[in-house]
C-alpha cells in the first residue's frame, strides 16, 4: 500500500467523520451558532469525500505505461 492509497483512505475517514459530527451537532442543538457549525461540517465532509472518489480512481490506475514507439525518419 503506498502513501497515495493512505491519503484517500484518511481523507474519507475524517470526510465520513465530519458529516456524521456535523449531522449530531445540527439535530442535537437549538443554538443557530452550532446548527451553523454542524452545516458547514456536513459540506466540508461531503467536499473530501467527492475529492477522494474523484482523484481514487485515477490514483489507483498506476499500471505499466504506454510503450514508447520510435519513429525513424529514412529518406532515400
Amino acid at each position: 500500500m503506498d502513501w497515495g492509497t493512505i491519503i484517500l483512505l484518511a481523507l474519507a475517514v475524517l470526510g465520513a467523520a465530519f458529516m456524521v459530527g456535523g449531522v449530531i451537532a445540527y439535530r442535537g442543538s437549538a443554538r443557530v451558532g452550532v446548527r451553523a457549525l454542524g452545516a458547514a461540517s456536513v459540506a466540508a465532509g461531503v467536499m473530501m469525500l467527492a475529492i477522494v472518489l474523484l482523484t481514487a480512481p485515477v490514483s489507483q490506475s498506476g499500471g505499466p505505461s504506454a510503450p514508447v514507439i520510435a519513429v525513424e525518419n529514412v529518406t532515400g
